[in-house]
């Protein structure tokens, strides 16, 4: 008995939708060694701040710049603030 042959149609990617995809996937740190290792951590935040916040990541994503998500924005404003008051 035969395998039975199925009639799936596979979706063609365009070449946009990989570019789209690889510049999604582009900040992130697979393959790389980590020189700090991170820890998970939880803050309260006013709702108005994250919303700022929020919108500063999306922002810095769709430009291509950095910090491109809220970690990375809260990180930055922390550091900054520390060597400010050191």
């Amino acid at each position: 008995m035969g395998l039975k042959k199925t009639s799936i149609k596979r979706n063609e990617i365009t070449i946009d939708q990989a570019e789209l995809l690889a510049k999604k996937l582009a900040d992130r740190p697979y393959g790389q060694e980590k020189t700090d290792a991170f820890v998970r951590t939880t803050i309260s935040l006013p709702k108005q701040l994250l919303l700022v916040i929020e919108d500063l990541a999306l922002k810095n994503k769709r430009n291509g710049i950095n910090p491109k998500n809220n970690s990375s924005i809260i990180r930055a404003a922390l550091e900054e603030y520390l060597i400010k008051h050191k």
